[in-house]
C-alpha cells in the first residue's frame, strides 16, 4: 500500500516482517492479546513548526483487526479531518463533509462518518463484520485514505498496537520531513513582491501530496511564524497558491479589526487596491491560482487565510 521502504527506514525490519508461512499468510508477531474485543488507535494527520507543516494521512494508514474490535481515531491538530467509512467497494456520498452519520458501529453495509473532527476530538468505531474497508477524509481527498482489514472474530493478529504505533510515527515523521523540504522549492526571487500562499511538494503542478505548508512565504525558509513584509506605498504584491492539495485565501479586514464572519469560501471582495478602510479578499485561490493587490496607504495591515487562520496562516504588510 504505502511506501514500505519509508516505513522500513524508521522501524527495524523485525517489527514489520513476521515471516510468511508456506501458504503465504503473515504469521502472528509477538504475544497475542487476551481473548475478547480489542481496542486500537490511529492518528488523523499531524504537524510541526507551530502547525505550519501539515500531514494529510492516517497514521498508520492500514491496520488488521478482528470483528468485534474497535478503533479510535484522534485529531490533535487545528486542521479538521473526517473519518468516513462506506461499505466495501463504495465511495462516500458526494458533496461537502456532512454532520456525523450512522453512529459508531460499522456492520459493513451502512455508511458511517465522524463529521468534522475538531481539535482534540476522537471518534471510535466498532467493526462487527469481516471484510476490507476504506476510510476517507472528505476534506483531504484523494490523498488521505486508509485501509482496515477486519478478520473473523478470534483470528490471530499479524501485528499489535505497539507495532502500528511505531509504523505510524515513522510514516508521519517521513511525511512531515518531505513537507518541510518543499519550502526550499520556493519559485520566486527571495524577498520580492511575489509571495506564495501555501506550498507543497511538487508545487501547484504536482499531484496531490500528503503534506503541505500552511504559511505565506517570501523565500525558501520558514520558522513557522507569520510572514512580515515591508513595502513602499504604491507597491503591488502577488500571492500564488503553490500547494497542490489545499485552497487558500488572502483576506484583509479593515485595519485593526477582525475578519468579518462568513464562510471561508466566500466570494472575492474589495477590488484590486487596499488602503485599510474596507474588507478586501481574494476569495478562494485554488492550487496554481494567483491574487494581486496594490497598497495605496501607509500603515501596518494584517491578513489571513480564512481556511487556515487557526493553523497560524496569517501575515502582515507594513506600507511605508
Amino acid at each position: 500500500m504505502k511506501r514500505l521502504s519509508v516505513i522500513l527506514a524508521g522501524i527495524a525490519v523485525a517489527t514489520l516482517v513476521a515471516g510468511c508461512s508456506s501458504g503465504g499468510s503473515v504469521a502472528p508477531v509477538g504475544p497475542q492479546p487476551p481473548p475478547g474485543p480489542q481496542f486500537f488507535a490511529i492518528t488523523t494527520g499531524g504537524s510541526e513548526l507551530s502547525q505550519a507543516v501539515q500531514a494529510f494521512d492516517y497514521y498508520p494508514n492500514q491496520m488488521t483487526i478482528d470483528a468485534g474490535d474497535s478503533i479510535t481515531w484522534s485529531n490533535s491538530e487545528n486542521e479538521p479531518h473526517v473519518v468516513a467509512i462506506p461499505p466495501a467497494g463504495q465511495m462516500p456520498p458526494p458533496g461537502p463533509p456532512q454532520p456525523p452519520v450512522g453512529g459508531t458501529t460499522f456492520d459493513g453495509t451502512s455508511y458511517i462518518s465522524s463529521g468534522f473532527m475538531a481539535p482534540n476530538s476522537t471518534y471510535t468505531v466498532t467493526f462487527t463484520k469481516a471484510g476490507t474497508y476504506k476510510v476517507y477524509c472528505l476534506i483531504h481527498q484523494p490523498e488521505m485514505v486508509a485501509t482496515i482489514v477486519v478478520q473473523p472474530a478470534g483470528a490471530a493478529y499479524p501485528k499489535w498496537q505497539g507495532q502500528y504505533r511505531s509504523e505510524g510515527a515513522a510514516d508521519l515523521s517521513f511525511d512531515l520531513g518531505v513537507g518541510a523540504a518543499s519550502i526550499a522549492s520556493f519559485p520566486y526571487p527571495a524577498g520580492g513582491t511575489h509571495l506564495t500562499a501555501g506550498i507543497a511538494p511538487g508545487l501547484a503542478s504536482g499531484p496531490p501530496a500528503q503534506t503541505t505548508v500552511m504559511r505565506f512565504m517570501d523565500k525558501g525558509n520558514l520558522d513557522g511564524q507569520p510572514l512580515n513584509t515591508t513595502i513602499p506605498v504604491g507597491t503591488t504584491l502577488t500571492w500564488t497558491n503553490q500547494s497542490n492539495n489545499a485552497p487558500h485565501t488572502v483576506s484583509f479586514p479593515v485595519a485593526g479589526q477582525a475578519l468579518p464572519p462568513g464562510p471561508p469560501d466566500g466570494p472575492a471582495a474589495g477590488g484590486a487596491t487596499y488602503d485599510g478602510t474596507a474588507y478586501t479578499s481574494s476569495g478562494v485561490i485554488p492550487p496554481g491560482g494567483s491574487y494581486s493587490l496594490k497598497f495605496t496607504a501607509k500603515g501596518t495591515f494584517t491578513y489571513y487565510c480564512q481556511f487556515h487562520a487557526p493553523e497560524g496562516m496569517m501575515g502582515t504588510v507594513t506600507v511605508q
